[in-house]
């Protein structure tokens, strides 16, 4: 709870500022920029796994297990040589293929990527390091240069997709260079300290969540790939921007798994680890849950404040991503277990797996059902990883049953189906239903925040 709050703190506040700017980027950005943005941002995400081979989570998962700083120089000086070098690489070849084709974006999506992996790499450094307050400062700052750099190139510019991009380049590069002194990483990366033995082995450790990672980015890219296609760049930019408001689910998760992750692989080194992942599975299935139930009541009085009438359309398609997200991240916290029990393998097959489903149902729906084809897609391939990640959890520990969870699945089920009615009598009644099932969910939580604060006040 203490190392999610401390992320969240850094987090938090600028994105409650990123979605109030919502009215400001769908008032001057066209649904066809926004998905063309969208759909950049997308590749990136699915390129950088193939250049980085993920060493960074390689380094984040190797630098928790070493306590003297040359170990920690081994670690760290394996990760980023390599990952810079390849980036190096990389980009030059994407630099010479792009400009072939004369793509329009080339020189702002190759830098996009670049920084993009610098910024990856220093923040795995601060959370490997066990530096959190650190790693939610850092966040903060970067959050709060991207948005004012967003104003800036979007609404007085007017640079289009081009600012929108350009933003995130510099506020990373920004804070990049930040986290590199604060921490003086410098100090810690000498190329004696490559050892290709080391390097295999973290390799080893990496390669198989590449797999996961594009599995990912195939079901997201994938769906804005046939989106576009078929119904064109302003149908991908009225999906990406449904795509908004249920990925405030994926913030809150950002801020727990973040924390979650080095929690679960020091817990793995105790006796009672079988106990405290059940607990922590409880209390994820409850959180979920809850975010879910009031994501999906509160959107029918907000929705018209945010968004532009071009993306009216979006609307109808929210409630149904906000439970492809629910097990989305459900499947995450699954993965946080294999990922400490140093069983990637696993992590990578489900995820690949999802993905073909993923692009299968879409593909076979896309003609007959529209923009709901990527999103039922994403739902079942979803549904299945998690199924699946659960279920290879058994020959690893034995996980307790999660209490109502049929009760909480029905609940969810129902407040999305009385959500269609469009009727203000009944999303008053749904936000009810929301609020008092949440609270019965969480209010042993609930008490233990109010007592931990208590406590608080008491010593000071």
């Amino acid at each position: 709870m203490k190392n999610t709050i401390i992320i969240a703190l850094g987090k938090f506040s600028t994105q409650v500022i990123s979605y109030l700017l919502l009215p400001l980027y769908t008032s001057i950005l066209t649904t066809s920029e926004y998905g063309i943005y969208d759909f950049l941002v997308t590749a990136c995400v699915f390129i950088v796994p193939f250049i980085t081979l993920l060493m960074e989570e390689s380094m984040f998962r190797f630098l928790i297990d070493e306590d003297t700083k040359k170990g920690k120089q081994k670690v760290m000086s394996n990760a980023c040589l390599y990952s810079i070098l390849s980036m190096i690489i990389w980009c030059i070849l994407l630099f010479i293929i792009l400009s072939l084709f004369k793509y329009k974006y080339t020189i702002v999506f190759v830098l996009y990527i670049s920084s993009c992996i610098f910024i990856t790499l220093t923040n795995s450094i601060t959370r490997g390091m066990g530096k959190l307050k650190l790693y939610s400062l850092s966040n903060f700052i970067l959050s709060i240069l991207t948005i004012i750099l967003n104003i800036l190139f979007i609404a007085v510019f007017r640079f289009g997709v081009n600012g929108l991009l350009y933003a995130t380049i510099i506020a990373n590069v920004i804070t990049s260079i930040f986290i590199f002194f604060k921490l003086k990483i410098y100090s810690y990366i000498r190329i004696r300290y490559l050892d290709k033995k080391e390097l295999i082995k973290m390799v080893k450790y990496s390669y198989p969540l590449v797999p996961n990672s594009i599995g990912w980015s195939i079901i997201n890219i994938s769906d804005r790939i046939i989106v576009t296609f078929f119904l064109g760049s302003s149908a991908n930019g009225v999906y990406a921007m449904a795509n908004k408001f249920p990925n405030i689910m994926n913030t809150f998760s950002g801020f727990f798994f973040t924390a979650f992750k080095e929690n679960a692989s020091k817990a793995i080194k105790k006796n009672d680890y079988e106990d405290y992942y059940s607990n922590i599975q409880k209390m994820v299935h409850n959180s979920f849950i809850t975010i879910s139930l009031l994501l999906i009541s509160i959107i029918p009085f907000i929705f018209n404040f945010f968004i532009n009438n071009a993306y009216s359309d979006a609307y109808n398609y929210i409630p149904i991503l906000v439970i492809a997200l629910y097990y989305g991240n459900m499947s995450g916290f699954y993965g946080s277990l294999f990922v400490a029990f140093k069983e990637t393998k696993i992590i990578g097959k489900s995820t690949v797996i999802g993905a073909i489903i993923n692009i299968v149902i879409n593909l076979a729906l896309i003609k007959f059902i529209g923009i709901y084809a990527a999103i039922i897609s994403t739902l079942l391939s979803n549904y299945i990883v998690n199924y699946y990640r659960k279920y290879k959890t058994k020959d690893y520990l034995k996980l307790n049953k999660i209490d109502n969870y049929y009760l909480s699945i029905f609940i969810l089920v129902l407040v999305t189906s009385l959500y269609y009615f469009k009727n203000i009598y009944i999303n008053i009644l749904i936000l009810v239903i929301s609020i008092i099932y949440s609270y019965i969910t969480n209010k042993n939580l609930i008490k233990q925040f109010i007592n931990l604060f208590k406590d608080k006040f008491k010593k000071e």
